[in-house]
């Protein structure tokens, strides 16, 4: 099944036709009231559900696009398998708006799960939490639709601000929010809470709630996007967007924090996002914002992560592309940009500066 949104579409929208036909869209995102289709396949948006469904570009079956020169590309037939020369659509997703203009998308929907269940963990570290993830993934298989983590000392300033009472109390070092989706609602429940218990009694989780209605679904989620409500209303953050393989996290988690602090000592971060797929959203309030982008994304690089996880390059990230992307990669993106946007009128500036020499012929 699939369904054609313009890209000025909202995800919430496609979303909500999606389910007036029985159906669901894979990508699920805090912004989803605002933030637009075009935008989406633009940035490969990623979201919560990543884990189970892939990145926007899984979910993409055809595209139309405007070339610089006027030049019109469709190809919305939405066939699962079609080789029949390049793959021209694949070559805008992601890419910003610098390549073409999307103007509509075949997206891929999927069956709506008959089960919905998720479950709130505290757990004493990382690892625990890598090793609850593994568990869930070895036991419940392809029932897991979504893994995310929270760091304190972030969970305590939204427990501190909640009108609701919380889930679990503050003060454990990690907290978890997992989600399966299933088709058989008694048997995907008993299964889930049964891998929970074990792993509670293997000292992997130290305390457990999970929700036993849609309306507690709901209100666990809450508190997942609760994060950026308490995030915004602090000053001063700096935010990045970071992928991170996870048997480097941990390092890459401790000296990144090392690093901050040795150049400010009353630094504060807060770190959360979607475990499951390595990408993690790390916020630094600092006197010295310049000397905390440069730990942390050199420290990304040296950890053999992205430092775009799911947000783009746009400018901001400009200046850090080097680290994670090799000179013939940026080479490359380079001659693509050449071809299709000689004049360079398509989202001047983003993801990379072009060498003059670029459009010498």
């Amino acid at each position: 099944a699939s369904i054609v949104a313009e890209a000025g579409a909202t995800l919430q929208a496609v979303q909500k036709a999606a389910d007036g036909a029985g159906l669901m869209f894979g990508v699920d995102l805090g912004a989803r009231g605002s933030a637009t289709i075009g935008g989406n396949v633009a940035t490969n948006a990623g979201g919560i559900r990543v884990l189970r469904y892939g990145m926007y570009r899984a979910q993409v079956l055809g595209l139309e696009a405007v070339l610089a020169d006027g030049s019109v590309l469709t190809s919305l037939k939405g066939l699962p398998k079609d080789n029949s020369g390049y793959d021209l659509g694949q070559l805008f997703i992601g890419a910003e708006g610098t390549l073409g203009v999307v103007t509509r998308a075949a997206l891929r929907l999927h069956p709506k799960p008959a089960s919905e269940v998720n479950a709130f963990c505290a757990v004493s570290s990382l690892d625990a939490a890598i090793a609850l993830l593994g568990l869930l993934r070895q036991k419940l298989g392809p029932l897991l639709s979504a893994y995310e983590v929270n760091f304190a000392p972030l969970y305590d300033l939204i427990v501190a601000s909640m009108a609701m009472p919380a889930p679990l109390p503050a003060g454990s070092p990690v907290y978890v929010l997992a989600e399966i989706q299933g088709s058989e609602p008694d048997r995907d429940s008993e299964r889930f809470a049964e891998v929970l218990m074990q792993a509670v009694e293997d000292g992997v989780v130290d305390d457990v709630v999970v929700s036993q209605s849609p309306r507690e679904v709901r209100a666990l989620w809450n508190v997942r996007e609760d994060a950026n409500r308490v995030l915004f209303s602090i000053k001063g953050l700096i935010s990045v967007d970071i992928s991170i393989p996870l048997t480097r996290m941990g390092a890459f988690l401790r000296e990144a924090d090392a690093a901050i602090h040795t150049d400010d000592p009353g630094a504060d971060i807060y770190v959360f996002g979607h475990l499951g797929d390595g990408n993690l959203h790390y916020q630094v309030r600092t006197v010295d914002p310049a000397a905390a982008y440069d730990i942390v994304y050199r420290g990304v690089a040296a950890a053999g992560g992205g430092v775009s996880a799911e947000h783009g390059i746009g400018f901001d990230k400009k200046k850090w592309l080097h680290l994670v992307r090799s000179d013939a990669e940026i080479a490359t993106m380079r001659r693509l940009k050449a071809a299709l946007d000689p004049r360079n009128i398509l989202n001047r500036g983003r993801v990379f500066d072009l060498n003059p020499t670029a459009f010498c012929r």
